[in-house]
């Protein structure tokens, strides 16, 4: 296989691993490239993209927009809504750069950079080394400040580091680390495509995928070395940095070089994220760290980190806000088992602003707490907290999601009818609900035990069109094995209006509820109409194995004149 059909082929079997993105629910698309016989047309049509080498000839989608919860009450982050086809094609092209990024990387045994480091033998899917992801980065912290030539610590991460990086910056570096010809005529290929997808303002990386990542490696080298020869020691996950200092003064010297070089990048600090900690203690007692705020110039004792609590959560994208629950061990189920969670409550009801450990831990104990009557009552408040902090919605919803067969019917009913009446008011125009919001929601009533279908298909049917990127086909999703024969045909009128996301699920839904004769005609009809999605036709008619041609016989005559 030449490069671009290496390319092509790992960037599928990527997307089957480990999906388009680690922000939005997997589609259901993912699962046609199981079939391969579409997954060898689909990576053909991406080496022919690739081979012409133009932006016409990659054919791609203008962007799509969600603003996903990232860490405080009025945080989000920008995440792109890339179409299959288009995320496979692009992540193609990051592949193609990914070695000669690689190279130019400080040497990952180094334990420097810690964030997505490209596998030289990429198997099973995976084309980063697992061996070097966030957790190790925070051991590597753990290990660092223990050391008895580090007293002092800075924290600091990058101001809208994917949003605020230049293009054409992005561009000058990986032409500069591209040794041949063609490895170049991909750089520009791929700033060709970002500009369009920036539209042609200069600045930012499509945020949730993995080709974005390896790019933003990228934009980090010169930075790295930098540091690096200029001995200041440190570590780093994508715009996370640590410094390790032998002292404060020292530490404020290195903080300074280390936002003079950002500039010249056009990048700065997040000064609200910015802390220099005393960790001397950190040898002797792990109780309590001293930090400095750089903003405020406040000096107070806080809780060190790794003592609050056994309680673990999965981090929204970049953030501290939660979006996904997981299942915690058995040790942490007992200590969840033991909060009072209406003292709980009880502290968020008198705050009128709270923070996002009183209500984590809320939301995290809720489940296992709900054996008595008082405990009961405590959990129906679960909306009355969420209105306080709606950034904590996903995390909830995720929570009630897997715990449906805990939660008493009573609270599952009336949490229900909170959030229908959310979407409903929505319907008339009586109040407005986020994107993320309304995703989550929807994500919500469409399970069992807190099904509303009807409401689902009053939310699609009134839908407007500016009500969010994703939110059509979230809705669809939800519905797809709820809906009724005839709420079927009405979905389908709404097809011509439909953007390509609705579209696939609505074909989807045809295919899987009406019956051949009643769904033909109209399919035929749609396969014409949208021949261009690879993904759509394959709804409608999987791609079947092409029959190999049966050689001839070959005559007596023929196998004689053959012989030598």
């Amino acid at each position: 296989m030449n490069a671009e059909e290496k390319a092509s082929e790992l960037a599928i079997n990527n997307v089957l691993k480990e999906g388009l993105t680690d922000i939005f629910p997997q589609p259901h698309e993912i699962q046609l490239l199981k079939n391969n016989d579409f997954k060898e047309l689909v990576k053909g049509e991406v080496v022919r993209a690739l081979k012409g080498c133009t932006l016409e000839s990659l054919k791609v989608s203008p962007l799509e927009h969600v603003l996903i919860p990232k860490t405080s009450a009025f945080d989000f982050r920008r995440c792109a809504l890339i179409q299959p086809l288009d995320t496979i094609k692009y992540l193609a092209l990051a592949i193609l750069l990914a070695g000669n990024i690689e190279k130019n990387r400080l040497d990952k045994k180094r334990k420097i950079i810690f964030s997505y480091r490209f596998s030289v033998r990429p198997c099973q899917g995976y084309i980063f080394d697992k061996g070097y992801n966030y957790t190790t980065f925070r051991t590597h912290v753990s290990e660092k400040i223990k050391q008895d030539k580090v007293s002092t610590l800075v924290s600091c991460d990058i101001a809208n580091f994917f949003d605020r990086l230049n293009l054409h910056r992005l561009e000058s570096i990986l032409l500069s680390i591209s040794p041949n010809e063609s490895d170049k005529k991909y750089v520009r290929l791929v700033n060709q495509l970002l500009l369009s997808w920036a539209n042609r303002d200069s600045y930012g990386l499509p945020v949730g995928s993995n080709a974005s990542r390896i790019l933003a490696e990228a934009a980090l080298i010169g930075v790295d070395n930098y540091l690096e020869k200029s001995g200041i020691r440190f570590c780093r996950f994508v715009d996370d940095y640590r410094f390790f200092a032998p002292n404060v003064q020292t530490a404020h010297y290195w903080l300074t070089q280390f936002m003079e070089r950002l500039w010249l990048e056009g990048l700065a600090i997040n000064k609200n994220k910015t802390k220099i900690e005393d960790v001397s203690h950190k040898k002797h007692s792990p109780k309590t760290d001293t930090v400095i705020d750089m903003v405020q110039g406040n000096v107070t004792k806080v809780p060190h980190q790794e003592t609050r609590g056994n309680f673990r959560i999965i981090a929204g994208y970049g953030g501290t806000i939660p979006t996904k629950f997981r299942q915690p061990s058995k040790s942490e189920i007992e200590n969840l088992t033991k909060i009072d969670i209406s003292a709980v409550l009880k502290k968020i009801e008198s705050l009128q602003i709270v923070s996002p450990e009183e209500v984590g831990e809320f939301l995290r104990a809720s489940p296992y707490v709900c054996s008595g009557e008082k405990e009961t009552e405590s959990l129906k408040k679960i909306p009355d907290v969420l209105e306080k902090f709606p950034q904590f919605t996903p995390f909830a919803v995720d929570i009630l999601i897997k715990h449906k067969d805990i939660f008493p019917e009573d609270i599952k009913n009336s949490i229900s009818s909170y959030f229908s009446k959310k979407l409903s008011d929505t319907i008339s125009n009586t109040s407005y609900l986020p994107e993320y919001l309304s995703i989550s929601i929807i994500r919500l009533l469409g399970t069992e035990g807190y099904c509303n279908p009807d409401m689902l298909f009053k939310y699609f049917t009134n839908l407007r069109r500016n009500s969010g990127a994703y939110v059509g086909r979230a809705a669809l999703d939800a519905m797809e094995n709820l809906i009724s024969r005839g709420q079927v045909i009405e979905i389908r009128h709404f097809f011509v209006r439909a953007d390509s996301w609705e579209k696939r699920q609505i074909v989807r839904i045809v295919s899987t509820h009406l019956e051949e004769d009643e769904k033909r005609p109209w399919l035929k009809n749609i396969k014409i109409q949208e021949g261009d999605d690879l993904f759509l036709r394959e709804i409608i008619e999987p791609t079947k194995p092409k029959l190999k041609k049966k050689r001839k016989p070959s005559t007596k005559k023929q196998q004689k004149n053959s012989k030598p």
